[in-house]
């Protein structure tokens, strides 16, 4: 079975010819990571031909789209149940969302799957590797990889180069050095692959789990006013243990830059802090009617209960249409066992140092 740790093909391998230009103007690929950026860029250069099609035929067909149904977003920081609560919701046959197909290679929607979905199907793993949550394609999955192969402003810049996170992390969330102009075209792209994502998987409204979002609260309003948001918080503790362990699983197929451990830790432990400070920033331009925090530990206890309360306070439509189809989703898990962590002390006080806020914030015990 294939894995991320032997896996020799970056998602970049999706982008544009003009993307693997300005990548490699404005960032250090080190030796090591050549060949691996240059099979990216091979298999890149593939995807040109269709991506011309794709701008002169698909992209004028869905500008026309028009969208009636509010989009949601499933904000949240990465390992704190953000993927369990989106792979939920897309069982509501009302959401389009974006694939994993579609966040790896957007230039090829529409006649580039028939060569680039079986590529797909023979290189990537079966199962994610810090949970064992499967994979597939057609599975619903972030859109940031999509951004940043559709243009050069994405936060996934972050798993190829992990050395300039912080730098990345406060271009692309925080907007410091974009122009009002690059944060226009920013939001017309991602409305654009919005449409075409809900346009193939045939949803009614658009459903994002993304948790770079989490911090561009601010940007999502400007596009979608009367979006819905769900943001969904964990401990503290888990939450540092089970990213760190994500992240060093993650790296070795993405990566185009060398990293210790405690530079990955420092980044982790900084990245929290900015998403946390952003989203408390800007949660007040959300109308309340339009906003709902969960605690995952509590949603844990009860996921339907939970989904019915949100469909009610979202208004998103009858629940009980949907219920028996979600129960069958969570029966499916049933093999699924979660990682338990057992935290070191130095664990506890790099938390504790960094994120005590958060304990008190969220009502979380420290140890």
């Amino acid at each position: 079975m294939a894995s991320f740790d032997n896996l020799d093909m970056a998602t970049l391998a999706g982008s544009s010819q003009k993307n693997f230009s300005k990548l490699e103007d404005q960032y250090t690929i080190e030796p090591e990571f050549r060949k691996k950026f240059n099979k990216a860029k091979l298999i890149g250069n593939l995807c040109y031909p269709v991506e011309a099609i794709n701008q002169n035929w698909l992209y004028k067909k869905v500008d026309n789209i028009k969208i009636d149904k509010d989009p949601v977003f499933v904000l949240g920081h990465w390992r704190s149940g953000t993927t369990h609560l989106h792979n939920l919701l897309s069982k509501d046959p009302q959401f389009g969302f974006v694939n994993t197909f579609q966040s790896v290679f957007p230039n090829a929607l529409m006649f580039g799957r028939n060569i680039f979905i079986p590529l797909m199907k023979m290189l990537m793993p079966k199962e994610r590797p810090a949970d064992g949550l499967k994979l597939d394609p057609a599975f619903p999955q972030e859109e940031e990889f999509a951004l940043g192969n559709l243009h050069d402003m994405s936060y996934y810049y972050f798993w190829y180069f992990p050395k300039d996170t912080i730098k990345i992390f406060d271009k692309f969330l925080l907007g410091k050095g974009l122009s009002e102009e690059d944060k226009q075209h920013w939001r017309t792209t991602y409305e654009r692959f919005a449409k075409l994502a809900l346009w193939q998987t045939k949803g009614e409204r658009f459903l994002s789990k993304n948790p770079p979002h989490t911090a561009r609260v601010d940007e999502l309003l400007k596009i979608y006013p009367n979006a819905k948001f769900i943001y969904i918080y964990r401990n503290p503790y888990e939450v540092y243990g089970s990213t760190f362990r994500f992240f060093k699983g993650v790296l070795p197929s993405q990566q185009f830059q060398s990293i210790t451990d405690e530079q990955l830790s420092e980044n982790i432990l900084k990245v929290f802090t900015k998403m946390y400070d952003k989203y408390e920033q800007d949660k007040s331009l959300i109308p309340s009617e339009n906003l709902v925090e969960i605690k995952y530990e509590e949603f844990s206890k009860d996921n339907l209960g939970y989904l019915d309360n949100i469909y009610n306070q979202l208004d998103l439509g009858d629940f009980s249409k949907v219920r028996g189809t979600m129960q069958i989703y969570l029966d499916s898990l049933g093999s699924h066992k979660k990682h338990k962590y057992n935290f070191p002390q130095e664990t506890i006080d790099k938390v504790n140092a960094n994120w005590s806020y958060a304990f008190e914030k969220w009502n979380y015990d420290m140890l």
